[in-house]
């Protein structure tokens, strides 16, 4: 069992979320705690097992925990915790009512209608949205009507971990910010409703097997419940109904507490808000129906054991698709392979170069606007949101990850801001980025504006550097810039091994615009050389006169120590599995 155990948590591990993990581990040790027997021994042997489960997992992990703690030390995780950052998506109590009305403030995922524009500070752009189906939802309530115990430690579960979503709207957050090891680093509290969307899921399962019990001996209590249920669909069906009749009244009310200078747009994406909601009213009204009758059948014995179950699972089913599968929009394969018009000035050019956008560009592409997905997808790849450049084999300065260098975001987001661009125009030369975009005009002498264009109330300017850099050149004895001493020609270029051919006619330095991280070995004509830190970011080389083959291989000896780990943790647990297979 430790070993299964060990496993599913590498399995959550390698998914790609520590918050997952932290919390798993934080669960089973309440849940070791809270059930074990009435026993120290029994405690501490549960604790041990868990503590046993957590070592294999880290075994299993190692080949990519080692890396990724190297990364962490050097990245903006550890350093940038102020609770205003990491509670920044906090989940908004108001949105409570998302896990009724699955898109009640807006889709973000559909129609871009989930915008500070509409709904100002008070929001999270994380989650889509928690919904769970109304069944699952009503079949918590009935988890409690047999055992107790593990329903009351499921329900406080998911009222602690939801309270812990709340975030910075908790006070108490604060507290636990400060004084909990590891919630600092968590970002963001919204991604606490893991944990409440699967006890949820387990109060929904025991309370579906009540229904079972109650259909299997004791029917004549689905009346009662039936009755229960049929003023809760009236008080919403009504409601429904004078929705759609006063629909005009009510999207007037709501406009009115808006701007009438913004643009048009939003009060189109308000409309449609009002009017998804509407339709969520109208189909909760339907499976409130639906339940009714099925539990008014199943009282008077007229519906078959397999059939009752069907209807439930299938209503689920289509109830959580219709709504969730909006979140997957489907649009022709052809809009994916499109190429917008900034890209195709890109396009234009041959050889090694970069873009790069302002911090203000990049805040602007945090939610992309369009008419549908594939509008907005086209209009956000022209604004150079981020990592939509790769299939196109554009290279982006900055690009988004999770879990960024430190040293590079700070450098980043202190020296490219719109105010700071004209200063630090030389930065833009050294590190052959040719494309400078902005969200306002710029005045530098060797950019010349290539296109400007304003769609969706946003301002994308494009420039072209004329005095860039190439992505690698030679730096004299004074580790100054300088063409005339040699010259360097790129022969292969690849994520893991770069080859540089140089000559030099005077003692220098190779240098090249690639990041400075552990692992990158160099080696000139063959013999290892020392990676020097050029620039605060990028790497060099020091070089004599003459002819050389510099080779920059990335071989990242955590990455192997990591990977033996991995697999002797993998091959131990085969011989357990085959030694105690065997016994039995």
């Amino acid at each position: 069992n430790f070993s299964i155990l060990g496993l599913l948590l590498a399995l959550q591990f390698l998914g790609g979320e520590p918050t997952i993990i932290y919390l798993t581990v934080w669960f089973l040790v309440f849940y070791a705690l809270v059930f074990s027997q009435k026993s120290w021994r029994a405690i501490l042997a549960d604790l041990g097992g868990l503590l046993l489960s957590g070592l294999v997992a880290v075994g299993l992990i190692a080949v990519q925990l080692l890396p990724f703690v190297e990364l962490l030390l050097l990245s903006d995780r550890v350093v940038r915790t102020a609770y205003e950052l990491v509670t920044m998506w906090s989940f908004p109590p108001r949105e409570l009512l998302t896990f009724i009305f699955p898109f009640f403030f807006g889709n973000l995922s559909q129609f871009g209608s989930y915008t500070e524009t509409l709904l100002g500070k008070t929001h999270q752009a994380w989650l889509i949205s928690p919904y769970l189906g109304i069944f699952p939802l009503i079949f918590v309530f009935l988890s409690f009507r047999r055992e107790r115990a593990k329903p009351l430690f499921f329900t406080a579960t998911a009222l602690i971990s939801l309270l812990l979503a709340f975030g910075k709207y908790m006070p108490i957050y604060k507290v636990l910010y400060n004084l909990v090891p590891g919630i600092s680093f968590i970002r963001y509290p919204v991604k606490y409703l893991f944990l409440t969307t699967f006890c949820l899921s387990i109060l929904a399962g025991l309370g579906m097997e009540e229904i079972m019990r109650i259909f299997d001996f004791a029917k004549e209590k689905f009346k009662k419940t039936s009755m229960v249920f049929i003023p809760i669909f009236i008080f919403i069906i009504s409601f429904t109904i004078l929705g759609y009749l006063f629909i005009q009244r009510i999207f007037d009310i709501f406009a009115q507490k808006y701007p009438q200078n913004i643009p048009f747009y939003f009060f189109y994406l308000l409309a449609r808000i009002m009017e998804f909601n509407l339709q969520s009213l109208l189909a909760l009204s339907a499976y409130f129906f639906i339940l009714i009758i099925l539990f008014f059948i199943a009282s008077r014995g007229q519906v078959k054991r397999g059939i009752f179950l069907g209807i439930i699972i299938l209503v689920t089913i289509a109830d959580l698709f219709s709504n969730n599968s909006s979140m997957n929009i489907s649009i022709a394969s052809s809009s994916l392979s499109e190429i917008p018009e900034n890209y195709r000035i890109l396009l234009k050019e041959n050889g090694l170069y970069r873009f790069l956008y302002t911090p203000e560009m990049e805040k602007e592409n945090i939610v992309i606007y369009g008419e549908n997905y594939a509008a907005a997808l086209a209009n956000s790849k022209d604004n150079f949101a981020a990592n939509r450049h790769i299939p196109y084999h554009l290279f982006d300065f900055y690009g988004y990850e999770s879990v960024k260098p430190l040293r590079f975001f700070k450098f980043y987001h202190q020296e490219f801001r719109n105010e700071k661009i004209k200063e630090n125009a030389r930065y833009l030369d050294l590190f052959n980025i040719k494309y400078l975009v902005t969200t306002q005009e710029v005045e530098l002498k060797h950019f010349k504006l290539l296109r400007h264009k304003t769609k969706y109330a946003q301002d994308v300017y494009l420039y072209q550097n004329q005095k860039v850099f190439p992505r690698a050149y030679l730096l004299d004895r004074a580790f100054r810039p300088n063409l005339k001493i040699g010259k360097v020609k790129i022969m292969k270029y690849l994520p893991t091994e770069i080859e540089i051919n140089a000559s030099l006619n005077e003692p220098g330095s190779l240098f090249l615009s690639e990041a400075y991280y552990p692992g990158w070995k160099a080696y000139v004509d063959g013999k290892k050389s020392q990676i020097k830190l050029a620039n605060d970011l990028f790497r060099s080389v020091s070089l004599s006169p003459g002819k050389h083959q510099v080779k920059f291989v990335y071989d990242p000896l955590l990455f192997k120590i990591g990977a033996a780990i991995s697999l002797f943790t993998l091959l131990g647990l085969g011989m357990c599995f085959i030694f105690f297979g065997r016994k039995r």
